[in-house]
């Protein structure tokens, strides 16, 4: 299925993945975007691509810290990010409306 985009009001900054397995992870990444797996359990966990931008503010580099903490600086291949889903969206959409 690759990197499809779900038909969502989101932020350009963020884009919610469609589903899929493995194949995924060979499919290119958009320039200026980061991959992210979000969610409090991996088999419940949704992917993303955030634009490198929002890597800057305080609010996201808290929670990469707090994904630091969990997973380790080293994570190899897309990041993993050990929070709820929808709160991900919505900490992206405030970060959005605030710059």
């Amino acid at each position: 299925m690759g990197w499809g985009r779900k038909e969502s009001g989101s932020s350009p900054m963020v884009d919610r993945l469609l589903s899929g397995k493995e194949e995924w992870a060979e499919e290119k990444i958009p320039k200026g975007y980061v991959p992210m797996l979000v969610g409090d359990e991996a088999d419940q966990a949704e992917r993303f691509l955030v634009h490198v931008k929002l890597l800057n503010d305080r609010r996201f580099t808290a929670l990469m810290e707090m994904a630091a903490g969990e997973f380790g600086y080293n994570q190899q291949g897309i990041i993993r990010m050990p929070c709820n889903a929808r709160h991900f969206q919505r900490m992206v959409d405030v970060i959005c409306k605030t710059r």
